[in-house]
């Protein structure tokens, strides 16, 4: 039985975030030759981690408009042949200010993907499906989390730590030949502005400040245990770069389950009149305390086996914000600003993995442990919570005011 369309759309996205991921990872599982070879301390390692950021964040609200003008598919294949194209620039890199300058491409081209594929997700999927839907089809990043630094980990011990970019470059170049063949462009993404809702009156949207807000420290989270997972495995004794690279990877399979779960949760709840946000909040809560427990087992000197286990509760409960978040935030703009909206909501969510990995290496230049950094992020994580039960209506939906706007539906 063929799958459903908006099925086959979910699994192209699926492959295309594994690909992008293989190459934003495999910096991670290569740290430690590539601090080697430059003579980098930690916080200079995580300032060079941070690169990929400043460019991925600046470019998200370009994405969307552009794709809104010159349409979403094409974005995306653009950005994808970029980043292959940048991938092999990494490997060529003779110099700390070159491969600070791959990373800064590598960070631009993959920022075409969000704005994009986020209103395509949108346009595609069923109404009663769509926590799920967004949920599924954003997996790949967590699949590519532990494909890139497993086989990074693994290929760095065989070959040069270059090699390795040049090898993932490959990936990306299916994901335009999928992107053209199977996915189709929204036929609203070209659609001129709805004069009642132009771009500034998102920024005038409370909602819109409170999901951006609550977004930030699930990315903090997710990007301090990306970048610094093998070296928190380092601290309890795992001295080999394949091993712990390997145990850091796993996190990324706690990933497609959060969202699978919290997709289906947050619509069967929603269903029932219960806001989605309770879903996010819940998370973040359980979020906070396995950061607590991870600190204090590596405080205490405890086992890789159960840092391993607080490593894939942190992630699995991160990664349950994001399905009911893009839930929430698709239905409150109309077609005409979605793009540059989800570019924006990104945008500040991101700000999060810039800061996460410069300052918990700095933190462990500090402080001698990657302890305090794992308090603090639990610490605040707990405001994420505050943000997010700001938002309207309180608990249920029963008597909640009617949504923004409600994008109308090709």
């Amino acid at each position: 039985m063929a799958l459903p369309s908006y099925a086959v759309v979910w699994a192209v996205f699926v492959y295309v975030w594994i690909a992008n991921y293989l190459i934003r990872m495999a910096l991670s599982a290569l740290l430690p030759p590539v601090m080697q070879e430059f003579h980098l301390n930690y916080a200079e390692a995580g300032l060079l981690s941070s690169a990929f950021f400043y460019a991925y964040m600046s470019m998200q609200l370009p994405a969307g408009v552009l794709g809104d003008r010159l349409g979403r598919r094409r974005m995306l294949i653009s950005g994808v042949l970029l980043g292959a194209a940048a991938s092999v620039l990494t490997g060529l890199a003779g110099s700390l200010t070159l491969l600070f300058a791959a990373r800064l491409i590598t960070g631009l081209s993959q920022g075409f993907l969000f704005s994009n594929d986020r209103v395509i997700i949108a346009a595609t999927t069923p109404r009663e499906k769509m926590a799920l839907g967004q949920g599924i089809s954003f997996s790949g990043a967590g699949l590519g989390t532990t494909l890139g630094l497993v086989l990074a980990g693994v290929l760095g011990t065989v070959v040069p730590w270059r090699w390795v970019f040049f090898l993932f470059a490959l990936p990306p170049l299916l994901s335009a030949v999928l992107l053209w063949r199977l996915v189709p462009e929204p036929p609203h993404a070209t659609a001129p502005a709805d004069p009642a809702w132009p771009f500034r009156r998102v920024l005038r949207t409370r909602e819109f400040w409170l999901l951006g807000l609550t977004g930030v420290m699930p990315i903090y989270v997710q990007f301090l245990l990306a970048t610094w997972g093998p070296a928190l495995f380092v601290e309890v004794g795992v001295r080999d770069l394949a091993r712990s690279a390997s145990l850091a990877s796993l996190q990324g399979l706690a990933a497609p389950l959060g969202l699978l779960v919290s997709g289906l949760v947050a619509d069967r709840l929603h269903e029932r009149g219960l806001h989605r946000k309770v879903n996010i909040a819940a998370a973040m809560i359980l979020t906070a305390l396995s950061l607590a427990a991870m600190g204090l087992t590596i405080e205490r000197h405890g086992p890789a086996w159960l840092v391993t286990v607080l490593i894939l509760t942190t992630s699995f409960c991160v990664w349950c914000c994001w399905g009911p978040a893009y839930a929430i935030f698709g239905p409150l703009f109309p077609p005409s600003v979605l793009g540059k909206a989800f570019g924006a909501y990104n945008t500040i969510c991101f700000t999060g993995a810039v800061a996460a990995p410069v300052v918990t290496g700095w933190l462990r230049d500090l402080t001698g442990s990657f302890v305090a950094g794992l308090y603090g992020a639990a610490v605040l994580s707990l405001l994420s919570v505050v943000s997010v039960m700001a938002l309207h209506p309180a608990f249920r939906l029963a008597g909640a005011p009617p949504p923004v706007a409600a994008p109308t539906r090709p």
